[in-house]
């Protein structure tokens, strides 16, 4: 199959993963998290700076989200301040960073 040439601005970004439960038990997620697609220039500046963090690096690239509900099962609209709220999950950020950086990028094809 050939390679078509054309500008990819977008990326829906899976997330899945576990947080743990004022029980203890992990409490299982899934969401999408649409993003800015970076180009490979600017995630190697990303990398090198030393100064740079990783929650910075998820709110310069989130525009939105799916998937994301209250209590009660309601969709979340998404904002800056709900995004900020959910990024004070421990090792949310992190999370976030490592699936946009595996999802962004090309892959070999067995």
């Amino acid at each position: 199959m050939s390679f078509i040439l054309k500008k990819r601005n977008k990326l829906p970004v899976q997330v899945k993963g576990t947080l743990p439960g004022e029980d203890g038990k992990p409490e299982h997620f899934d969401f999408i998290l649409h993003c800015k697609r970076l180009t490979q220039k600017e995630i190697d500046a990303v990398m090198k700076d030393k100064k740079g963090e990783v929650t910075g690096f998820v709110k310069s690239v989130a525009e939105g989200w799916g998937l994301v509900l209250d209590e009660a099962g309601n969709a979340v609209p998404f904002s800056n301040e709900q995004l900020d709220a959910q990024l004070e999950n421990a090792g949310l950020p992190v999370l976030i960073m490592h699936s946009y950086l595996e999802q962004v990028s090309a892959a070999a094809k067995n």
